[in-house]
């Protein structure tokens, strides 16, 4: 395995680096303590990831984009979750959902929804998948019937017809595309009753509701979304009518990977600022971390921060190839690192001890943007029931190690 960053993987980490440094950080403090979560919201955050290169930089040229790898990518994510968690998660979100229609959609709507947002300075996109009533159930998925989201598309003359409510959905009441999971089949399992489509913004018909309000992660909104009669023509159904959760799980083998990048971000933020404080906090006679239980504490940390990278990585590096990815990366990433880093932000917490609570110092929204990854992107007990699912399905017969074929190099993972 190779195990040294290319140049290109060095200069985008650079340039989100400076990125979260110079734009992100001197403002994300600012943004999270607003009370209202739509005050929260910076657009001009969007603009200076755009003029960064960084808004679009998975995407191919034609679009804006500099066609960056799956590692890249968990690489630029985690250095702009060091500054702000919810700046890293607008543009995870963005990108997963646009690399999704790039891949699975049609040469016309490539130009007509990759291209309009890509001459948006301001473009971004959602997917609207959860509901009130189905959010697990989406993402087992639920093979009952009368389980799972209830949203349904009408096929009418023309196209279908829209109906129904999503919530908690990231970049809902800001995006100008919204990709909409709809069952088409009322009757039928969820695996074959869900289809795509490419929704703009102004569709008429097409509302938000209200924008929650959350505990971390403030600078990313989620909202509701209702479609009240929404109609999209046939030529913006994505994929085959039916398909949807299968083409995710086929299109998105890097989303676990992408978020668990930004959780990553979090637990290396812990990390660096506490043992700075550890090496300048004197506390009988000397600076605490020369006490045992200190040093302990910050050995675990660093052990969160440098297993997540390197598990992260390998799934990143191994999405690239779908013929021999093992589907236990796209759960697991994110559930390891999720509860590893929520453990560092508790450490941190413990050893700033009374300082780590006040708001000045910034810790107690490191807890907080933390605490978002033991459900957010799935909830942990159903990503452990996912990966169960696979392990009784006999998968560990065909695991990555035996499947990757002989002399195959492995760049980027530290």
């Amino acid at each position: 395995m190779e195990f040294t960053l290319t140049d290109e993987m060095i200069t985008w980490r650079a340039k989100a680096r400076s990125f979260a440094d110079t734009v992100v950080r001197p403002v994300a403090a600012q943004l999270d303590a607003h009370s209202d979560p739509e005050l929260a919201w910076s657009w001009e955050l969007v603009e200076a990831a755009n003029e960064h290169g960084l808004r679009q930089a998975p995407l191919p040229v034609e679009f804006g984009g500099a066609n960056t790898d799956y590692v890249t990518n968990c690489m630029i994510l985690e250095e702009i979750a060091a500054a702000d968690l919810g700046t890293a998660v607008v543009l995870a979100q963005h990108w997963k959902f646009a690399q999704m229609l790039n891949e699975l959609g049609t040469e016309s709507q490539r130009k007509n929804h990759l291209a309009r947002n890509a001459d948006n300075p301001r473009g971004l996109f959602a997917a609207s998948f959860t509901e009130p009533s189905a959010g697990s159930d989406n993402l087992l998925p639920y093979t009952g019937r009368g389980g799972g989201m209830q949203t349904f598309a009408e096929k009418v003359a023309g196209g279908y017809r829209i109906n129904g409510m999503k919530h908690y959905i990231s970049n809902a009441n800001r995006a100008d595309t919204v990709l909409c999971f709809a069952r088409t089949d009322k009757d039928g399992p969820l695996t074959q009753s869900v289809t795509a489509f490419v929704v703009p913004s102004d569709a008429e018909g097409f509302r938000i509701g209200r924008v929650h309000d959350k505990n971390g992660e403030r600078i990313a909104n989620n909202a509701e979304i209702f479609y009240d009669n929404v109609f999209v023509p046939g030529e913006d159904v994505l994929g085959e009518p039916g398909t949807a959760l299968r083409s995710v799980g086929r299109l998105l083998r890097a989303s676990n990977s992408y978020a668990a990048s930004c959780a990553l971000g979090v637990g290396r933020e812990c990390f660096d600022r506490t043992l700075r404080w550890c090496r300048e906090r004197v506390q009988g006679g000397v600076p605490i971390i020369e006490h045992q239980a200190v040093g302990s504490y910050l050995a675990d940390m660093y052990l969160n921060v440098d297993v997540s990278r390197t598990y992260i990585w390998r799934a990143a590096w191994q999405a690239r190839t779908p013929e021999t990815f093992d589907p236990a990366l796209a759960v697991a990433p994110k559930l390891i690192t999720s509860e590893a880093i929520f453990d560092s932000a508790r450490r941190a917490m413990e050893l700033w001890g009374g300082h780590g609570v006040m708001k000045e110092n910034g810790i107690e929204k490191l807890l907080r943007d933390a605490s978002i990854w033991l459900h957010s992107d799935g909830t942990n007990i159903i990503l452990r029931q996912r990966l169960a699912n696979l392990l009784r399905n006999g998968v560990p017969d065909a695991m990555i190690w035996d499947a990757v074929p002989s002399g195959t190099a492995m760049v980027g993972i530290i």
